[in-house]
């Protein structure tokens, strides 16, 4: 009888559909299943009496039963993400324990390990049965989908370990604006679901998607740092806004989309005219991969011009792509998805020596040096080899250090003080010049501020737009030049469109000032013909 049973256990564990592997009290494997050797790739004689953790790459506990995200290692040295259970078996005190080691895909274990919430696999579960009590019932329900903003920038400057807490928190947040009757996954990455069936229209979804801005407008503190994020969300309705799973999600997300591009720290109600969100998201990424061996990334320049010698004296470079079928892309289409995907960093490296060799070139022409000014991206500052790609640039280019001007924001070195006063001292010491664009709409923290290494503050063009009608804006153009210059520092004001504007800014000392009102960005031909004709096409507007 016993043998009878010992045989079934041992069919049992043979026709399980996930790899299973038992260990003994000192973690060497004693036997696996048929699905574990053919997943793995290894005979049993490279298994057997060897240990667990020669195999499963993770954090686990074989002496209570536990679940963890882990690795299991191939014989041809990848490594497969799988869902770990483990579970260990007592028996009386002369008996051997053993440890039951369970492995399954995610999508079987329906479960996010970091958040503890449903996955993707899960969600299409109960989307669909939702959609089958709301035809049953003749109800509606919507779909919420949520994207952390600037989410990367955190992972990218604290570490994964702060994003992943990161994570957890504002899963938490999110649950407790909707409430436990409903439901919440998460898509992977920063992207979370939410299925509100206690809705009755609209207005019900978007009084839910302002709870949820409202619980993000409170300070994240991870490990005693504060850190403030908000939150992108599209809302679908079903049945209006798709009758099916994809539909309802892909509109929800197109929406999500274009909450993103108008400003984000907002939602964005699903069009049914309008599909091409996603899509057109997508196809940029896989044209834009392109576009650099393609050469169809072009820059134009905007001059800045010196309001004592009303001459020009430096450039700003901006980045504009030709799509030969789309056209003209503005940067604000295709730089997001440039950060987001890590084509940031080759593209700014091409816009660094593209316009250090234009600036060597134009002086090697016979003309007067002029300064180009370069917006460095917040990866870009974050590369570790980031000052030593100047400095070969710069040879390469023949470029005088001091021609070049890197432009930073507050936020790009706000999250890790310390470290980026380390690399703008490197810059420095280089010999490059550098201003921090978009001053005051940052963290602006005074504190620190006297610490940068820094030549230049521009004041943001939001200061200067009506600068003419509110006072507030008088008031803060004044205040950032008389800081700026109290600490020896230039300044530039952004976005002069006209006279009005131009006398204040004179007013107010401003040292330089950039603007349609003396030009729009460039191409290299029409930069080449202002300067050459700068003293007419300037002394007529000041």
């Amino acid at each position: 009888m016993e043998e009878i049973q010992r045989g079934t256990y041992k069919d049992i564990f043979e026709q399980l559909d996930t790899m299973a592997l038992i260990t003994n009290e000192h973690g060497n494997i004693i036997t696996a299943n048929t699905i574990y050797f053919t997943m793995s790739g290894f005979s049993r004689e490279e298994v057997i009496n060897k240990k667990i953790e020669s195999f499963i790459i993770g954090n686990y506990h074989p002496e209570k039963s536990s679940q963890s995200e882990v690795f299991v290692k191939t014989k041809d040295k990848s490594e497969i993400l799988q869902w770990l259970i483990v579970n260990p078996v007592y028996f009386n005190r002369n008996s051997d324990s053993l440890c039951i080691w369970l492995l399954t895909d995610f999508q079987v274990s329906g479960y996010d390990p970091l958040t503890k919430l449903p996955n993707r696999f899960l969600l299409h579960q109960e989307l669909n049965k939702a959609i089958l009590t709301a035809r049953k019932n003749h109800s509606i329900f919507a779909v919420l989908f949520l994207d952390l903003d600037r989410f990367k920038f955190v992972n990218d400057t604290l570490g994964h370990s702060y994003g992943d807490i990161l994570l957890q928190e504002a899963a938490l947040r999110i649950k407790h604006a909707i409430g436990n009757h409903n439901m919440m996954a998460r898509m992977g990455g920063d992207e979370f679901v939410c299925v509100l069936d206690d809705v009755e229209d609209e207005k019900g979804a978007e009084q839910y998607a302002k709870k949820i801005i409202a619980e993000f407008a409170k300070t994240f503190v991870l490990k005693e740092t504060d850190i403030y994020i908000t939150t992108s969300i599209g809302i679908s309705m079903f049945p209006f806004d798709g009758d099916d799973v994809e539909s309802l999600v892909t509109n929800a997300d197109t929406a999500m989309y274009r909450a993103k591009k108008k400003g984000r720290n907002q939602y964005e109600k699903a069009k049914a005219d309008i599909s091409a969100g996603s899509f057109e998201k997508l196809l940029i990424e896989n044209s834009l991969r392109k576009a650099l061996e393609k050469d169809e990334l072009l820059l134009y320049y905007q001059p800045q011009v010196n309001l004592k010698t009303n001459s020009v004296t430096s450039v700003e470079v901006l980045l504009r792509w030709e799509h030969p079928d789309l056209g003209m892309i503005s940067p604000g289409e295709f730089i997001p998805i440039a950060e987001e995907t890590g084509l940031i960093l080759p593209i700014g490296e091409w816009v660094l020596r593209k316009a250090c060799q234009t600036m060597n070139d134009w002086q090697k022409a016979g003309h007067p040096p002029v300064r180009v000014a370069i917006n460095l991206s917040a990866r870009q500052f974050l590369q570790h080899d980031l000052v030593d790609q100047i400095k070969m640039i710069l040879s390469e280019t023949s470029l005088e250090p001091n021609l070049l001007e890197l432009e930073i924001t507050e936020n790009m070195v706000m999250h890790d003080v310390h470290k980026a006063i380390g690399v703008l001292h490197q810059l420095k010491d280089l010999g490059v010049t550098i201003s921090i664009d978009d001053f005051g709409t940052g963290y602006s923290s005074l504190n620190y501020l006297k610490e940068f290494p820094i030549d230049t503050l521009k004041i943001d063009r939001s200061f200067i737009y009506d600068i003419d009608k509110n006072s507030n804006s008088v008031a803060l153009t004044k205040a950032i030049t008389t800081l700026a210059h109290d600490l020896n520092l230039n300044v530039v004001a952004e976005g002069v469109e006209n006279y009005k504007q131009l006398s204040l800014v004179k007013q107010f000392s401003c040292d330089f000032v950039q603007g349609f009102y003396f030009s729009k960005p460039l191409s290299y031909d029409h930069i080449t013909d202002f300067l050459l004709n700068q003293k007419n096409t300037i002394r007529k507007n000041a």
